[in-house]
């Protein structure tokens, strides 16, 4: 069997597909790195707990308008 030489269109649709594979792996290799560098942070320095209020507290800020 010949080999089939490619035309100029095949080889820049095979560069593409390969670019876009590339692209996919290199996203996921930087997917994995950002969820390992969130993993390190502990969910109060993120997001701070809101303070619950005792009811002495919530009759102060009623009171005062605060």
């Amino acid at each position: 069997m010949e080999k089939k030489l490619s035309t100029r269109e095949e080889k820049a649709v095979d560069w593409l597909r390969n670019e876009i594979e590339k692209d996919k792996t290199e996203l996921e290799k930087e997917k994995r790195r950002m969820i390992e560098s969130l993993k390190d942070f502990k969910k109060e320095d993120i997001a701070k707990p809101k303070e619950k209020l005792t009811l002495w507290k919530k009759i102060k800020r009623v009171l005062t308008g605060s």
